[in-house]
């Protein structure tokens, strides 16, 4: 629960880049949104480039809008602007390769995002668009590590934890607004935009009298954060029902005795609010508490219903002895009744998103033999209250599929994957001669049927708890576990392995760690140069300083002396 002074800020933020880009989805939405953080940008002779998602010929003529959106900008400054022109409501992830360009060529250190709670999808979309593209482009991520990104509010308040005090530009931005002409025949913004900078400045100190909220976060994190937790972050809307297709799915969850760590699992698949069968398998444990578990598993059928849509049958099955982790997943499989399978073990975490994630990209792309997403290796230990802290999140699992390098090492951990049912068992599920790494063979084998597709999205968290019973922080790599397991994998599937796919997959992980090193050593070089520029402006601004109190001493010796003069005559 957060205090009052956590939930809002109290003080005015001084929000500013030394280059700043704005991602507009219609023409008027730089100035509607965030008109009054650009004014201050442009007064103070900053670079700024707004770049216009759509034509908004949906409410008026393409031209028209254009033309209005350069007249409001000038009346704000001189801020460059480009017109990108796809369709209105048609906004979808093609936008995303305009928007990488721009970043390449503007090099911004501030950037405006749409706020990815916003109702019209073209807002919501460009949001989307823009962090799937940081999450998925390594290169343009280092590119980008020192900015920050602020998340603006246009038709739907989101929560911010920075607010910017606009009143000395805020007749500019009324004026602004005004150029949209099409736009104020139809509604009026200006009051609309008055309302809502008017109560931004409920919290700031008395005599603000217009301010712009935004949600602020650096660029790095982005990487990290599943859309969906950024949008309970910024504050989520209620949800809209939209209508949607959907395939079954069973998600199959190992456990034993971690009955706490289980109901958060289960939690987390009912998060998802997509329709699914839920099958858990206790592998020997502690009984759990039945009612507990069915309570649990029974809810989800319940939001199922009230949503109407198919009740999805639940079922829980107890080994009254350990048959190891293989066996506990297939037996869930086995039982499971949908067409298609997802895995999660009690300790790991599915994202809001994930299902859905995974649903849309088997809709979409069916030929694949199984279709995963990236995942989050979080790593967690006792915090002084007792409860488990995050202390570390990587973001380890983010691989396009390459066969070669399957079969070499394992990068899709089994909690991002969606496979059809039928192509587990006739792949003949998990080997039970395996304690660890039992995925990894079921993938070698998967892979022969067909390619993986891959969704670069962060959807699901693999968590490690120290001091648990985290196989990877029980067996780390280096291990001789871990290092015995390896070559159990290697020795099964011996028929594949040979000196030419070594060869093929050093290549490419040489090529791969040469452009990171270069990426590395590139941001490297612009940060000495950033300081090196720094520790110029600072000597600049001192000699400047200097010649002031110089120039201030003159000026006093002046008037002394004229005053002696005066005193004379």
């Amino acid at each position: 629960m957060l205090i009052e002074a956590e939930a809002i800020p109290y003080e005015p933020a001084r929000l500013r880049g030394e280059r700043l880009l704005v991602l507009a989805p219609h023409p008027d939405d730089e100035v509607i949104g965030c008109g009054g953080l650009v004014a201050q940008h442009l007064r103070e002779q900053r670079a700024v480039r707004v770049l216009v998602a759509t034509d908004g010929a949906e409410a008026g003529d393409a031209a028209i809008r254009e033309e209005e959106s350069r007249s409001g900008l000038a009346i704000l400054g001189d801020a460059e602007i480009e017109f990108l022109r796809f369709r209105d409501r048609a906004l979808d992830d093609s936008v995303a390769s305009a928007i990488r360009e721009q970043l390449i060529a503007f090099h911004p250190d501030l950037i405006l995002v749409p706020s990815p709670i916003e109702i019209h999808p073209d807002h919501a979309a460009l949001a989307r668009a823009f962090c799937e593209l940081v999450q998925r482009d390594a290169s343009l991520f280092a590119e980008l590590a020192i900015a920050r990104v602020a998340f603006y509010e246009v038709g739907q308040p989101l929560r911010p934890n920075a607010i910017v005090d606009i009143s000395d530009v805020a007749e500019l931005k009324w004026t602004a607004i005004a150029e949209h002409k099409s736009q104020l025949a139809e509604r009026d913004y200006i009051a609309f935009a008055k309302g809502l900078n008017a109560y931004r400045a409920m919290t700031l100190p008395a005599g603000t009298q217009f301010a712009e909220g935004y949600h602020v976060v650096e660029l790095p994190s982005l990487r990290t954060t599943a859309f969906s937790e950024l949008r309970m972050s910024v504050g989520a809307p209620v949800p809209i029902e939209v209508t949607r297709e959907t395939i079954p799915i069973s998600v199959v969850i190992r456990t034993k005795d971690r009955p706490t760590l289980l109901a958060e699992a289960i939690d987390s698949v009912r998060a998802n609010d997509y329709p699914c069968e839920i099958v858990v398998v206790n592998d020997g444990g502690t009984r759990p508490d039945l009612d507990v578990a069915q309570t649990l598993l029974s809810v989800h059928t319940q939001r199922a219903n009230r949503t109407d849509r198919s009740v999805c049958a639940t079922s829980f099955i107890d080994h009254e002895t350990p048959r190891g982790r293989s066996e506990a997943a297939n037996a869930g499989v086995r039982a499971a009744t949908s067409r298609f399978i997802a895995f999660l073990d009690d300790d790991d975490l599915f994202h809001r998103e994930h299902l859905e994630t995974l649903a849309n990209a088997a809709q979409q792309s069916p030929q694949f033999a199984a279709w995963y997403s990236d995942a989050i290796s979080a790593f967690l230990r006792p915090a002084d209250s007792g409860a488990y802290e995050t202390y570390s999140s990587q973001r380890i699992y983010a691989h396009e599929f390459d066969r070669d390098l399957l079969l070499v090492d394992n990068y899709i951990p089994l909690p991002s994957l969606l496979i059809p049912r039928d192509a587990f068992l006739d792949a003949g599920g998990f080997d039970p001669a395996f304690d660890l790494f039992e995925d990894w063979d079921f993938l070698i084998r998967l892979a022969r049927r067909g390619d993986f597709f891959h969704v670069p999205s962060v959807t699901c968290e693999v968590r490690h708890f120290e001091g648990g019973q985290s196989i990877v922080l029980a067996a780390p790599e280096g291990s001789e576990r871990f290092r015995d397991a390896k070559l159990q994998v290697w020795a099964k599937h011996a028929d594949l392995i040979n000196q030419q796919l070594f060869a093929r997959v050093f290549e490419s992980q040489k090529r791969l760690l040469g452009t990171c090193t270069a990426d590395v050593a590139d941001a490297r070089g612009r940060t000495d140069h950033a300081l090196n520029d720094l520790s110029r402006l600072e000597r600049e601004k001192n000699e400047l300083i200097a010649q002031l109190q110089e120039g201030e001493g003159h000026i006093r010796a002046e008037r002394e002396r004229a005053t002696y003069l005066q005193g004379q005559f």
